[in-house]
């Protein structure tokens, strides 16, 4: 019992001074001095996914409780990352994260550590893509979403439905209406895909400067 507790409370201590060093960008993937042999990778990868969720998701967020959920989420996948450096997936979502905070430097760091392990990593190079697309580096974000959709991202829908969108900020209404097909054809009955595929029909794009725009570099 006495074991226990102590355990409890390295592991709410821990989790306090990462998650307010997170924050603040002063937590860097090899830069805490700490035992973790005795801790979980996969706890602290779930605590930050429900604390994630809890700030994207939930009803009752104010911009600063929403910063706090995020400043949880970080300290707990850093600290996953501490004890299990080849939790790839986990720094896809400290650098999304960050990105969300606007602090593009970390969130690139971090997309790049994990691209460094495993540039074939689905998770990397989708969150790769928002973070991009969040900074308005569209041709960036669409590569991103490529990779990431050859590369077997799980969410069929999601993906083509953003490789759509990216598609359209570019101005290929051809390629943004053949994603968000697919992205249908993934969700059958989802509003949103049909709304932009009839938006495009709309304009004609076949008699537009769109359809005969050339392909991006990085498609095959």
């Amino acid at each position: 019992m006495k074991n226990i507790k102590i355990l409890s409370i390295i592991f709410c201590t821990i989790l306090f001074i990462n998650s307010a060093a997170a924050l603040e960008g002063t937590v860097e993937y090899n830069s805490v001095n700490i035992d973790y042999s005795i801790l979980s990778a996969k706890k602290y990868a779930q605590l930050g996914d429900d604390f994630l969720k809890t700030a994207e998701e939930s009803k009752r967020n104010t911009e600063e409780r929403q910063k706090f959920f995020y400043g949880e989420a970080l300290g707990s996948y850093i600290t996953a990352t501490e004890i299990y450096p080849e939790y790839i997936d986990l720094y896809g979502k400290i650098g999304y994260i960050y990105g969300k905070l606007k602090k593009y430097g970390l969130a690139k760091a971090y997309l790049n550590k994990g691209l460094s392990l495993n540039n074939k990593n689905p998770i990397v190079n989708y969150n790769y893509g928002l973070v991009s697309y969040e900074m308005e580096n569209y041709n960036d974000a669409l590569k991103y979403y490529k990779a990431a959709e050859r590369y077997n991202y799980f969410n069929k829908y999601d993906i083509n439905y953003k490789i759509g969108e990216t598609n359209e900020k570019l101005g290929d209404l051809s390629k943004a209406r053949d994603a968000y097909t697919k992205a249908l054809k993934a969700k059958p009955n989802d509003k949103k895909a049909k709304e932009k595929i009839r938006l495009i029909d709309d304009l004609k794009y076949k008699n537009s400067q769109y359809y005969y725009r050339k392909k991006p570099y990085y498609y095959d």
